[in-house]
């Protein structure tokens, strides 16, 4: 029996549990926004607390999502099929997260983020601006007529 316990948690490292935990403790939200340490904890016992059940059902759904990946398998993306078959461990991994890091984050706002001042985060993302689009220079172009090329290409004239 212990080595089945032992066996099944080296098989959960190499889950899609683990990685989607751990995506979920560094951005969702990032460190940044000042949540202290024991509402990340909450939010991370959430996260594997949900990732191990969401595995569960996800090795029990097996028969049913195996055969649909394999039909569908042209219209999968690169890794499309392990996140397709893997996705009630994801998805329990990210209900669990809100499910048991939400409340502590509340309380923790109510009475503590809420009357301490303290610098916002700093959004990192630059804006790129997007380019001009062409427009016609032709009239006919620009109404959409037969045979006008924008530019003035295939007019009369």
């Amino acid at each position: 029996m212990r080595a089945t316990f032992c066996l099944l948690g080296l098989l959960l490292g190499s889950c899609a549990a683990s990685g989607t935990i751990d995506r979920l403790g560094d951005r969702c939200p990032p460190p940044d926004f000042g949540r202290p340490g024991w509402v990340r904890t909450f939010a991370g016992v959430g996260a594997w607390t949900g990732g191990i059940l969401g595995t569960v059902v996800s090795i029990v759904a097996l028969p049913i999502t195996y055969p649909i990946s394999l039909l569908a398998e042209d219209e999968f993306a690169a890794g499309g099929r392990t996140e397709f078959l893997m996705f009630p461990a994801t998805g329990g991994a990210a209900f669990g997260h809100a499910l048991l890091g939400c409340p502590p984050d509340v309380v923790d706002y109510v009475f503590r983020r809420a009357w301490v001042g303290g610098e916002d985060p700093v959004n990192s993302y630059e804006i790129v601006p997007i380019e001009a689009m062409p427009v016609p220079r032709d009239e006919e172009a620009a109404k959409g007529g037969e045979g006008a090329m924008p530019g003035g290409a295939g007019s009369d004239g």
